[in-house]
């Protein structure tokens, strides 16, 4: 069985069975658990599927609030380390967009430290959330549901997006090389961080060690597109060199000068 064939089959059991693990599609298949593992890294760059605990499961199906759940629940202590970091850009009275990502509701326990805040969010979680803060005004942009997911998106989110201006946006991304820049598996995602952005004083970009010489479907930013990157560990020297040409600054616990 060729590669592309061989992954075509592991999309069909996933997108039966809503999950797998190694063991599971290797038995399934009739190959190693190393040949399963190369397929699920190939089919995680292409955006297919989501690697975790072991196994996979599809981004595109039934599965994907399972994704979200598993996602709050991966690198807790890297995201609380960046959400403490993100905290100091923030100053009282602040307007601030959040994406739908589960490292930006980390931050928002932290927003309870300031007053006259007003936060706009494309997520239902990252909306909950926020309503059990203190001293915030909090706005949900309308638009499309999919089912099962957390992600509010469509062309009546662009327009919700478009018609606020933020001091600072505090986006997520599912991977970054130094090609492409920040990406995303999602075309939707993509455009509406962007359009955040173009809405912006500044961005900046939470992304914790793991996602690093990942690349998905779609190209959210590319370095110079963004004011910060803030990290739990200093980035690659291949990063750190790249981003000296832009006017970026990466923040992490070992420089937390900005």
């Amino acid at each position: 069985m060729f590669n592309l064939e061989r992954q075509q089959e592991i999309m069909d059991i996933l997108n039966k069975n809503k999950s797998a693990t190694v063991e599971e599609l290797a038995h399934e298949l009739f190959v190693s658990g190393a040949t399963i593992r190369r397929d699920l890294i190939a089919m995680e760059k292409q955006g297919l599927i989501k690697r975790s605990h072991g196994g996979a499961i599809p981004y595109k199906s039934s599965a994907e609030e399972s994704a979200f759940a598993i996602r709050e629940q991966e690198n807790t202590g890297a995201k609380r380390t960046i959400a403490h970091l993100a905290s100091k850009l923030i100053k009282n009275g602040d307007s601030i967009f959040l994406d739908s990502s589960s490292t930006t509701g980390v931050l928002i326990p932290t927003l309870n430290n300031f007053t006259y805040l007003s936060v706009t969010t494309t997520g239902l979680r990252n909306a909950l959330l926020l309503s059990q803060t203190d001293h915030v005004k909090i706005y949900i942009a309308g638009g499309q549901i999919l089912n099962h997911s957390n992600s509010i998106i469509g062309s009546d989110t662009i327009d919700y997006i478009s018609r606020i201006h933020a001091d600072i946006a505090f986006i997520s991304c599912t991977g970054v090389d130094l090609l492409n820049g920040f990406t995303d598996a999602s075309i939707e995602q993509a455009k509406l961080k962007q359009q955040m952005r173009k809405n912006s004083n500044k961005v900046a970009m939470l992304c914790d060690n793991t996602k690093f010489n990942k690349t998905f479907l779609c190209t959210d930013f590319m370095f110079e597109d963004i004011d910060y990157l803030i990290t739990n560990k200093t980035p690659p020297i291949e990063y750190v060199e790249r981003i000296a040409k832009t006017n970026c600054k990466i923040i992490t616990p070992e420089n937390t000068n900005f």
